[in-house]
């Protein structure tokens, strides 16, 4: 069952007052009021998930022995086509094992992990029938691009982690080789990614095999190891010899070999990378769709909506505009000017207190993205700590001159507080069974960071209606940004379709346009997120508000939707009308 188990974040780059028992930085797995067969069951999916291989174990928990977890792990199960059928089975069968418990037996919490497990193996089982158009690799979210600053974030506390380091290091050639066989089943199909994307993939291999690109993995080990105080000087001359033999062998070797494999499979590559492009692209967008934003709205329904907040949100910019257009001439589009990145989060973690639900304070750091991965990597993220260790966070900011007009204060607030580092945080400290920490939800934890993001504006000391500019502005990006993937994938836009959509709603260069079609393109469905994720809190607000009247609360509405913790939205509903 570990196909559909491991869904806890091999991935985990995010571009994501304290309940009693949570101050210590753990996730206990005791649950208050269990239903005892329903946690041990639960549990145990918890168990299998995360000890899929090293890495898992390792971004998701600190101790696993204190959680009957063994410290050895594998390196990366090579991917598997063959397992297919035996994968929809197992998800019939965990369905039926779900639904053996009585759900009005459990408590609150369990009753939202029952939801939640039944909404992610319902779709999962749906997602078999699409297999063969998943992206293993791809310019952004692929492993292949992630996997330099996973393993260079890589914890060290006991000997078992090095060695389990190692094993994931011999594993990549194997892993890599599985994901070639997997193109040659997609080439058979019909279903390979377009050549633009593949080419992405093949720069950014070539970029990694570059001695600035593997070099990061000898300089940030060596740093590591040597803050161990559990080894002595020789083991660790020792392991410094071990790690640059096997990142010369194995990681040079497996890049270099992905390089030529991707070379070679080009020429069967289509021209067209829109998803309705291929055959049963549309079924498949509809259900991508529906995976990554959460949401239980189709893509018809959502591109109306979009389309309307699109008018509104531009109709509300021409009214500032005309009642004072000097608004938009004086307004000062980087307010954390002049400010470190870490003086900007301390004051975020201040100004947002009256609004948001206090939790622990925390550790952090600010880094910024090695300069070799800069081209392919997001213009920040928030990387996910362990569960029983969440006291040390980690955000990295790409200092790319690519995002050199992003306003660093409100993508810190995105990437920090309130957004995805105060999310993850006040999460870990509601004592949830343990399960659902390792069910993902995009939608929520993008759209929560999101809507923080756009609230941020309000810390930024500007007038109201200069507020207004700024979240109108940031509305009218995001419904871009989703209009443009729905009609690419779904309605078949050419880059010239969406350069004229754009132009039609905003002043935007050739340049820029055909870049957001490739980025669209390369990674289908990935503003959706966003974009609704935004669109379902901005609506679980609305109706809090139309049901309370005079005694709504926005620092009571997010500690609502924030004491659920990441769900399907629909599921987030239910529980929101059973308050």
């Amino acid at each position: 069952m570990k196909r559909y188990l491991a869904l806890f974040l091999t991935l985990c780059l995010i571009l994501c007052s304290c309940a009693p028992g949570g101050s210590n930085g753990s996730v206990s797995d005791k649950n208050p009021h269990p239903n005892t067969s329903f946690q041990e069951y639960t549990n145990a999916l918890f168990r299998e998930s995360i000890s899929s291989d090293a890495l898992s174990l390792n971004y998701s928990l600190a101790h696993p022995e204190n959680y009957g977890i063994s410290k050895t792990a594998g390196g990366f199960p090579p991917l598997s086509v063959s397992e297919t059928a035996q994968a929809s089975s197992e998800y019939e069968n965990a369905l039926a094992k779900l639904e053996s418990f009585d759900r009005t037996s459990l408590s609150e919490s369990e009753k939202i992990l029952y939801d939640n497990l039944k909404y992610t193996l319902e779709m999962n089982q749906k997602g078999e029938e699409f297999f063969l158009f998943s992206r293993p690799f791809s310019p952004v979210t692929g492993l292949q691009a992630q996997l330099p600053v996973l393993l260079a974030e890589y914890t060290f506390d006991c000997r078992e982690d090095i060695e389990n380091y190692f094993t994931l290091l011999r594993s990549i050639p194997s892993y890599f080789e599985s994901v070639l066989v997997f193109y040659d089943h997609q080439g058979k199909a019909g279903l390979l990614p377009c050549r633009s994307t593949m080419s992405h993939i093949l720069e950014q291999c070539q970029t990694f095999l570059s001695d600035k690109g593997w070099k990061l993995l000898l300089t940030s080990f060596r740093s590591r190891i040597e803050a161990c105080d559990f080894i002595d000087q020789e083991e660790m001359l020792r392991y410094r010899k071990e790690n640059k033999s096997l990142i010369k062998k194995e990681f040079v070797h497996a890049y270099e070999n992905l390089a030529a494999g991707l070379n070679s499979r080009m020429d069967a590559c289509p021209e067209n990378g829109a998803l309705c492009s291929y055959q049963n692209g549309e079924q498949y967008y509809r259900y991508l769709f529906a995976d990554e934003s959460g949401s239980s709205r189709g893509p018809e329904e959502y591109l109306k909506l979009l389309k309307a907040w699109l008018k509104k949100s531009k109709e509300t910019l021409l009214a500032y505009a005309k009642k004072d257009a000097s608004l938009f001439a004086n307004l000062n589009l980087s307010p954390g000017k002049g400010l470190t990145p870490e003086q900007q989060l301390e004051h975020l973690t201040t100004a947002i207190k009256d609004d948001f639900p206090e939790i622990k304070e925390v550790g952090y750091k600010v880094s910024y993205v090695d300069p070799s991965l800069e081209d392919y990597l997001s213009p920040a993220f928030y990387l996910t700590p362990p569960l029983d260790a969440y006291d040390e966070n980690a955000i990295y900011i790409n200092g790319s001159d690519r995002f050199a007009g992003a306003d660093l204060f409100t993508t810190l607030a995105h990437e920090g507080y309130p957004g995805h580092l105060y999310q993850n945080v006040y999460d870990r400290s509601q004592n949830h069974p343990l399960l659902s920490y390792a069910l993902n939800f995009n939608g929520y934890t993008e759209g929560w960071a999101t809507y923080a993001e756009i609230y941020s504006y309000k810390y930024l000391g500007y007038k109201k209606e200069e507020i207004g500019i700024l979240r109108n502005n940031m509305i009218v990006s995001l419904c871009l940004y989703g209009i443009c993937d729905i009609g690419i994938h779904l309605l078949g836009w050419s880059a010239d379709d969406v350069y004229a959509f754009l132009l039609q709603n905003g002043s935007y260069d050739r340049e820029t346009s055909d870049s957001l079609y490739e980025n669209i393109i390369d990674e289908p469905g990935s503003y959706l997120k966003y974009t609704i994720g935004y669109m379902e809190f901005a609506r679980l607000k609305k109706t809090a508000k139309s049901h309370q009247g005079d005694s709504f609360s926005e620092k009571e509405f997010h500690r609502y939707v924030l004491s659920a913790g990441p769900s399907a939205f629909s599921v987030l509903e239910d529980h929101l009308t059973d308050q």
